[in-house]
Order: structure tokens, then C-alpha cells, then sequence
């Protein structure tokens, strides 16, 4: 179809993703080599004759990184294959040592599978097409600008032989929106299962692929044929790193499609790259069709049969099952529920303080009150972990009433975030134990004898009199009285 026909028509986005995913494992897929890196590393030393694709280098297979890809499929709802191989891929860039990259082409370990996500309360199922082992290439870092405008490129190959899972999605997605989503759900499962690390460098990396075709090929359920995508050009955009970043890319790549169409131009079938400090999409080169790789099979790598594997290795709970289960078994809603999945290390931690409490009560300590100190201090649960028995001790001596609820979170929850002191010594130096009712009651008369026209206005009927005495109760108190208490002492002391 013509730009100018296309033109005339209402426009639907198709966009399908490949997510590449840094495992976590100690060492690299086909070497010895470390994959820790540290802050100091100098480039090009954590490297071998095999990382590097020097003549006669043999790669050894990570049987951890494939325990990881078979965890994958089973949280993936894949098939795991009977027998699965390694190709090469043959093609020239600087940060690829050998010329070639090992993957896997017509038999990955892991296809046709399903991930749910929820869009503005709408469940979709997206399409896994196929999940597959790969080695990572090195990393290129351009130096006075951005990929076209540097003024020249340095390669660094320590990450290089890197272990990856590559997850090719259907073109499912209708929105840039919703590849953010499914990009946070998959994050959700991988770091459940303990095969990633989000906190990695780099351990997220997201090729995707755009086109825009007639509306009305699109039927009632988002499906679209085959032969209107194969008349629509593709544009690929690479060099996203992140939920956000991928919304924003594909916004831009989206908008850039829509606009050339309606000046009449024809979409490229292209390479970009996404440029984040700029927030646009620069052109890198046509888009290569499977044919230019020129794959064949490694001869290094003999076939891989571990479709048993899929029943012998165990995977945890997953975070939509744990997230129902915490509904039903804990009486939460779906916000509370959902806060407490939102990692496995959260989740965790609930646990451990629900089967000490209320569950409810354990709910507001962890979801609201740890949480957001957390978050406000740019801090996770990890941080804070260790100090499970500290973070029970002050539920515990809310539940106990031995301090109020405003005391332990304004005062001793942050003192103990801030300070890394324990609870007790916290209460006991601000002098925070909670007051008891013969202390309330010196302190409501205090209130009371201080402030005569409060009184009065109390008595005129004007609601907030009350509100005020008792802010001057729990003034007084150091917030050490009751609300509830100091309301009905006041109350009582007013009235007669």
C-alpha cells in the first residue's frame, strides 16, 4: 500500500518485542570468566581466549544458565523442546570478537508461550513466540556524543560471553503503554524466579519492532493477519533499557510514523537507535532479514535434550499466585496484595511479620508505613532485610500499646531507618513509652486551663475546639497519649 492510501486511512500500531535478559549466574555461558564486575574494572580484563574468539578457543556450556532458560519456560507457560541446539550468527560489528554470535535459531529451548498483564484493568494474554540461550556481546561506549555524533568509539569485551535469555513476543501489543506493562510484569516474574538482577547494569535490553497498518485490520479480539503485516514495513528501534524508557521510545517512534505518513512518505523498513538524552530515534542502517546471518549450526555445542528438566527443577510461587493467595488467605485486598508481591523479597518480609500478627496490622506496618519510609529514601526491602527482628519488635510494641501508632511511625521507624538504632533504645531515649490515663488526665486539664477560648468555642458547638485540645494533649504528651483517650477524657472533663 501506497503512503498516499495509507494516508487516507485510520492507523493502528502493531509493535512485538525481544527482550534480552542478563541471568544470573557466576560465570559467563561458554567460559570461566566472572560476570561480577567491579566499580573499578578496568576494560578488557575480565576476558579470555574464549570470551574473545581467539583460533582454537572452544566454548563449555553454563549448565546454570540453562536451569535458568528452563525456569523461564515453565514461568512462561512454554513448551521446552525435546532436543535443542545452538547456531551462529554470523555478522560483522565491532563489540562481537568472533565475527559471529553463538544463539539459537530453528530449535530454541523454550516456545510458544503466555504471559498475562492487566492495562488500565484490562487482562491481556501476550504471545511468547520462542525464549532462547545466547552469549552477550561486548559494549561499545562512544565517546563526544551520542552513536552519531560521537567522535569516535571505544569497545570494552568484559561483557562479552555474558549469559542471555532472548524473549521474542508476538506483535501483540497496540500501544507503547502497553509494552511498559508486560516489560514490568516480566521484570516481576524473572526476579521471583532468581534468574535476574535488575539492579545490574544493563541487565535489561529491549529490541522493538513497529508498524502501522489500517485500522480496519485489526478484528474485534486485536488480531491482526498475516499478510497485512507482512505489507506493513517494519521499523526496529534498539538501546532501550527500561519500562520507561520503552514507553517513551515508542511514543517517539510512533508519533515520527504517523507524522512522515501524513506527509505522504513511506516508512523504511530500518534499524534505529533510541537516543535517551535526547528522547528521539536516529537511523542506524536498513533492516537486515534473517537470510544476511547466514545461520549454521554450531559444531562446537553437541544438541541439548533437558525437556525433562521442566519437571525436575522447581520454581517458586509466582507473584499473580501469590498475590491471589494473599487475598484469600490473609483477607487483604487487591492494593495491599498487590504492594506486597511487588517483589519476592517483600512478599517475604510480609510473611514473616504476618505470622507473628494481625494480618491486617502486618499488612499497614509493611505496605505503608515500611514501604514509603523506603521509597522516600530511596532504599528496598533488601536493605532493611537483615533487620527483621527490629522491624517485628516495634509492630510488636504498637500491638502491645507500649507506644503509640503517630510515635512509632514519625519518630521511632525513622530514627530507626535514619540511625540503624533498635526500637527500645529509640523509645527509651525520646522518652516516647505511652502515657498512661492519670498522665492524660494532668495533661487534658493543662490543655483545658491554657486555652479558655477553645473551651468556649467548644461550648458554642464549633467541632474543630475539640480537634485543637487535643493536638494540645498529644503536644503536651510528646505523643506519648492516646488520641482516642485524650478525646474522651476532654470530652468527659467539658462536659461537666
Amino acid at each position: 500500500m501506497t503512503a498516499q492510501a495509507l494516508e487516507q486511512r485510520e492507523l493502528a500500531v502493531v509493535i512485538g518485542l525481544e527482550v534480552h535478559v542478563q541471568l544470573e549466574t557466576a560465570t559467563k555461558i561458554f567460559c570461566g570468566c566472572s560476570t561480577e564486575s567491579a566499580d573499578d574494572e578496568e576494560p578488557n580484563t575480565r576476558v579470555c581466549p574464549v570470551c574473545l574468539g581467539l583460533p582454537g578457543a572452544l566454548p563449555v556450556l553454563n549448565e546454570k544458565a540453562v536451569e535458568s532458560a528452563v525456569k523461564i519456560g515453565k514461568a512462561l507457560n512454554a513448551d521446552i523442546a525435546e532436543d535443542t541446539r545452538f547456531h551462529r550468527k554470523n555478522y560483522y560489528y565491532p563489540d562481537l570478537p568472533k565475527n559471529f554470535q553463538i544463539t539459537q535459531y530453528d530449535a530454541p529451548i523454550c516456545a510458544d508461550g503466555t504471559l498475562e498483564v492487566s492495562v488500565e484493568g484490562t487482562r491481556r494474554d501476550i504471545g511468547i513466540t520462542r525464549a532462547h540461550l545466547e552469549e552477550d556481546p561486548g559494549s561499545l561506549q562512544h565517546k563526544g556524543g551520542s552513536i552519531d555524533t560521537a567522535d569516535y568509539t571505544l569497545v570494552n569485551y568484559n561483557r562479552a560471553g555474558t549469559p542471555l535469555m532472548e524473549i521474542v513476543t508476538e506483535p501483540d501489543f497496540r500501544s507503547p503503554q502497553e509494552t511498559r506493562a508486560f516489560l514490568a510484569k516480566l521484570e516481576e516474574v524473572l526476579e521471583y524466579l532468581g534468574v535476574f538482577d535488575a539492579t545490574r547494569d544493563g541487565s535489561l535490553r529491549i529490541d522493538a519492532n513497529i508498524s502501522l497498518v489500517p485500522a480496519d485490520e485489526v478484528d474485534d479480539d486485536g488480531d491482526i493477519s498475516d499478510e497485512a503485516l507482512e505489507a506493513a514495513n517494519r521499523t526496529e528501534v534498539k538501546n532501550i533499557s527500561s519500562h520507561k524508557g520503552a514507553e517513551k521510545a515508542l511514543a517517539y517512534e510512533v508519533t515520527r510514523q504517523k507524522n512522515a505518513i501524513k506527509r505522504g512518505r513511506a516508512i523504511e523498513q530500518e534499524t534505529r537507535h533510541w537516543d535517551e538524552s535526547r528522547g528521539i530515534t536516529v537511523s542506524m542502517r536498513s533492516k537486515e532479514e534473517e537470510k544476511d546471518y547466514r545461520y549454521f549450526q554450531e559444531a562446537d555445542l553437541p544438541a541439548l535434550q533437558v525437556a525433562h528438566w521442566k519437571e525436575e527443577i522447581p520454581i517458586p510461587e509466582l507473584p499473580d499466585a501469590r498475590r491471589e493467595r494473599f487475598q484469600t488467605e490473609y483477607g487483604l485486598d487487591e492494593e495491599s496484595a498487590s504492594k506486597l508481591t511487588s517483589t519476592k523479597e517483600v512478599a517475604d518480609f510480609f510473611e514473616d511479620v504476618a505470622a507473628e500478627f494481625d494480618a491486617d496490622l502486618a499488612a499497614t506496618w509493611v505496605a505503608d508505613n515500611l514501604l514509603g519510609e523506603l521509597n522516600y529514601r530511596d532504599m528496598h526491602i533488601t536493605d532493611v532485610a537483615h533487620r527483621l527482628d527490629e522491624f517485628t519488635r516495634l509492630v510488636e510494641l504498637v500491638d502491645a500499646d507500649e507506644v503509640t501508632t503517630k510515635n512509632a511511625e514519625e519518630i521511632v521507624l525513622r530514627k530507626m531507618l535514619d540511625e540503624e538504632n533498635d526500637p527500645d533504645t529509640i523509645v527509651e531515649e525520646e522518652g516516647l513509652g505511652k502515657a498512661d490515663d492519670d498522665e492524660i488526665v494532668g495533661f487534658v486539664e493543662e490543655a483545658i486551663d491554657e486555652n479558655p477560648d477553645a473551651v468556649a468555642d467548644y461550648h458554642d458547638g464549633e467541632g474543630g475546639a475539640l480537634n485543637f485540645l487535643v493536638g494540645q494533649v498529644m503536644q503536651k504528651s510528646k505523643g506519648s497519649a492516646d488520641p482516642g483517650t485524650a478525646n474522651q477524657l476532654l470530652r468527659e472533663k467539658l462536659n461537666e
